[in-house]
């Protein structure tokens, strides 16, 4: 089992979110060491090809929860939630016992059917610290605590490829398994909390320099339908693709093959759905990367309305960080700062109005940072907001009358261990 020393965050996972976040951890100044765990030597083998060149990223296959001191700054679970919950439950009994107020920081996005125990009184636990949850929600409450009687938010977000291929115009940026399951999605629609089949009440999104999307409820967690901004009437949270995939998910059910039946190929069983996403996330010879879209369309009690738009590029594609690696990545950072800043304690859900610093934190890394770019449009209300609108706007657009910040352009510093690039374009 793996020993912890010294000063040091600790990323659980080599994945691509995990080596993501590793990255953005390992350009804080803070002098602490990242240490990457992972069981799978292949993971840790990719890390070591990508960070391996940095002096203050360290690699270990095993993780000794009685190695955790003082010293340890955050404990960070860039895995699913299903691989994380039951190291999370022994590193909250490891850090009771030692009377450690250690961050965890989980990426994945908790089971409402499989809820754990969390003391009020311990370690803070953030129970989706990502792109979603985690930024979009906290974006929502950023935006809550700026505007007064807002009616109605809605906010749009996903990771899809700048080239569409068919059956599902999709491709898998990281994780195991594709988004498309067919289960309940949740929304809050005038004071009232509903579910709706997940891909059926598409709608479509036009982004400039993008084009024309398609939206689906389908990210809000129960604890933001429950408890997030009671004073907002309508609050949803919906996920983009390109067109057609929603349609694609839908006849692809209707076919039976995202049944959970078990079928006998060759000497094996799996079940139906493994073999369709086995079949449909084979990669692209073509692939041409990945974008992420952020959205808010806001409306207050007036009738006047707002909308952020932003689009993120990674510019390390070539080198293994997708765009949907590090719009994660970056927030969790921002979490780890947030919740030792404030020195937090217990559960803390998405949606909560204690962690909008995440979002100002991870705005602001977005837009300096050196791996990333971010293209920013903000409208109506949201136009001369101190986050979202002229405070960091670089140019303005007077035929529409739309503030659009310029992508970053800083150089990378020697020593990173990264080699050089150019930055990709805005749209």
């Amino acid at each position: 089992m793996g020993t912890i020393r010294g000063r040091c965050h600790v990323v659980i996972g080599a994945g691509p979110v995990g080596r993501a976040v590793a990255l953005q951890l390992a350009d804080q100044l803070d002098s602490f060491v990242v240490v990457v765990v992972d069981r799978s030597q292949s993971a840790l083998a990719a890390a070591r090809r990508l960070l391996g060149d940095l002096e203050n990223v360290r690699f270990d296959a095993s993780l000794d929860p009685s190695g955790l001191s003082v010293q340890t700054r955050s404990l960070i679970m860039a895995t699913s939630w299903k691989d994380c919950r039951n190291l999370v439950a022994e590193l909250l009994q490891r850090t009771h016992e030692a009377s450690l107020h250690t961050p965890i920081v989980c990426v994945g996005r908790p089971d409402p059917d499989d809820p754990l125990r969390i003391p009020s009184d311990g370690p803070p636990v953030v129970l989706g610290a990502g792109l979603e949850p985690g930024l979009v929600e906290a974006l929502v409450s950023l935006v809550a605590a700026e505007l007064k009687d807002i009616r109605s938010i809605v906010t749009h977000c996903g990771g899809i490829p700048r080239i569409p291929e068919p059956p599902l115009n999709y491709s898998l940026a990281f994780g195991r398994r594709l988004p498309i399951e067919p289960r309940l999605a949740l929304a809050r629609i005038n004071g009232q909390a509903i579910t709706r089949n997940r891909f059926e009440n598409v709608s479509s999104l036009f982004v400039d320099g993008v084009g024309l999307l398609e939206a689906y409820d389908d990210a809000m967690v129960s604890s933001t339908a429950a408890d997030a901004h009671p004073s907002i009437p309508t609050l949803r949270q919906l996920t983009v693709r390109w067109p057609g995939f929603a349609d694609g998910v839908r006849m692809l059910n209707r076919l039976g093959l995202l049944s959970g039946d078990e079928v006998e190929i060759g000497c094996a069983r799996l079940q139906v759905r493994d073999v369709t996403e086995a079949l449909l996330s084979r990669r692209s010879p073509n692939d041409g990367g990945d974008q992420v879209i952020l959205d808010l369309a806001i409306e207050d009690r007036h009738g006047r309305v707002a909308r952020w738009t932003s689009i993120l590029r990674s510019a390390l594609q070539e080198r293994g960080f997708s765009s949907m690696a590090i719009a994660t990545a970056v927030p969790v950072v921002a979490a780890v700062e947030c919740v030792t800043r404030k020195q937090l304690r217990g559960p803390i859900h998405p949606g909560e109005a204690n962690l909008a610093d995440v979002a100002a934190i991870a705005l602001g890394q977005m837009r300096r940072s050196r791996i990333a770019i971010l293209a920013e449009r903000a409208t109506g209300l949201l136009a001369t907001s101190t986050i979202l609108g002229a405070a960091h706007a670089k140019a303005k657009d007077t035929a529409r009358g739309e503030r659009t910040s310029k992508p970053c352009t800083a150089d990378v510093p020697e020593g990173t261990g990264i080699p050089g690039f150019a930055f990709a374009r805005s749209p």
